[in-house]
């Protein structure tokens, strides 16, 4: 105006425009874009995130009879409840050898009592046998809902089915059975090395937390004296691995011991070595003390909302100061005869200790505690849950994580 360019009309109308957009702009793209909402939903792909009285959203993938009743009786444990119901999606994933994919699909609309149902593929009988359990345990309980799945697909590509599946259903997390059963002798045996395969490219490429689980006859334990050991060191695994513990100790009957393993000495050391080339040095050490803090605060919030006002909830420390003490705190824990061992995977742990003793373990995929739980040195009946969060890239191996792709040719995969 001082130099005359604008009239005093035209100065007025483009203040009143500025004004205008200021105050009605934000509001319609906020009405608009809402990127909490997909923030919202993000959280939902872990269980810590959850809320206490939402549906939980599980996808289980079985390859037989045995595994289905392992997994149904874990699931069981969570204690589902009217206010927190869960939703179990059960995946039955049969290899696809031949014409076998075209036989499962077109028995799936057959009666079972229509003429020639007695010549099935053992692929169909144990698909109907699955159906029959998973449909049974949704019928035994109000607060559970189950949908039963079949996907056929070759071993190499299965997990990506499983990614898009889950991701469909806008699932917690996803639980994969050991690729080991537990044999008459007592010991774990190997059912298929392709299960483990399958179970390393699933957790590489997941679209929400994984647990990996090993059974030893879970299903023959009772429920009304049911012993759970939660091994808590620290980490966003075992933050996720915590909050499936919290939410099985609602169920009666249930007991849970949260023991936290302390790192002192040479066991608490950064392993600077494996993340230099990525991070750095210094940006490591702030990653590890930040994690600290954050384990802290959540231990804490554990203890307050649930170990001082639950009788069945202990909490226990245990010192470590080199991972030679790591072995000997297990056999001594396993005195105590728990039924469920609770352990967070562990990949993102950046301690120098663990990595060193990852690299002699048998399935890496477990992490260093979870192999040795399920080692048939360890000599131990209990079950184990390894659990992964979503969030953290993943388990690193020695191959390069599969990318996923939806099959749309019809051919390699068939789901129903």
């Amino acid at each position: 105006m001082s130099l005359q360019i604008l009239s005093a009309p035209t100065h007025a109308v483009l203040t009143a425009a500025v004004l205008l957009m200021t105050i009605v702009v934000p509001p319609t793209i906020n009405a608009i874009y809402k990127p909490r909402k997909r923030f919202e939903q993000n959280k939902l792909k872990t269980i810590q995130k959850l809320r206490l009285d939402a549906e939980l959203r599980i996808l289980t993938c079985v390859h037989n009879t045995r595994q289905a009743t392992g997994v149904i009786s874990l699931i069981e444990s969570f204690n589902a409840t009217r206010i927190s119901p869960i939703h179990v999606f059960a995946l039955y994933l049969i290899e696809l050898k031949g014409r076998t994919g075209a036989l499962v699909a077109a028995h799936m609309d057959k009666p079972s009592n229509q003429p020639g149902a007695q010549n099935l593929t053992r692929s169909q009988v144990e698909q109907e046998s699955i159906n029959n359990t998973f449909e049974a345990f949704g019928e035994a309980y109000d607060a559970v809902r189950v949908q039963n799945l079949n996907v056929v697909s070759s071993y190499s590509t299965i997990h990506e089915d499983i990614y898009n599946t889950a991701n469909e259903k806008r699932t917690s997390m996803i639980i994969l059975p050991f690729h080991k059963h537990l044999s008459s002798l007592g010991a774990l045996e190997t059912t298929s090395v392709a299960y483990k395969d399958i179970n390393v490219n699933v957790m590489q490429t997941t679209p929400c937390s994984v647990g990996i689980f090993v059974d030893r006859n879970l299903g023959s334990i009772t429920k009304m004296n049911f012993r759970i050991c939660m091994i808590f060191i620290g980490g966003p695994d075992d933050h996720e691995a915590l909050a499936v513990a919290w939410r099985m100790v609602g169920h009666p009957g249930t007991r849970l011991s949260l023991v936290r393993m302390l790192l002192f000495d040479e066991a608490a050391e950064v392993d600077t070595i494996s993340h230099y080339e990525v991070q750095g040095v210094l940006s490591v050490v702030m990653d590890n003390e930040k994690q600290k803090d954050l384990d802290e605060e959540y231990v804490n919030s554990f203890r307050l909302k649930a170990v001082n006002n639950n009788d069945s909830i202990s909490y226990s420390e245990v010192d470590v100061h080199s991972s030679e003490d790591i072995p000997t705190i297990l056999n001594n824990l396993d005195k105590f005869g728990y039924d469920l061992y609770i352990v967070g995977q562990g990949n993102s742990r950046n301690v120098l200790a663990f990595s060193n003793l990852l690299e002699w373990c048998d399935c890496p995929e477990l992490g260093v505690i979870g192999d040795m739980l399920a080692s048939n040195n360890f000599s131990s009946g209990s079950s184990v849950l390894v659990v992964q969060q979503y969030g953290y890239g993943g388990i690193v191996s020695g191959k390069q994580p599969n990318h996923v792709s939806t099959n749309n040719d019809g051919f390699e995969a068939h789901v129903v």
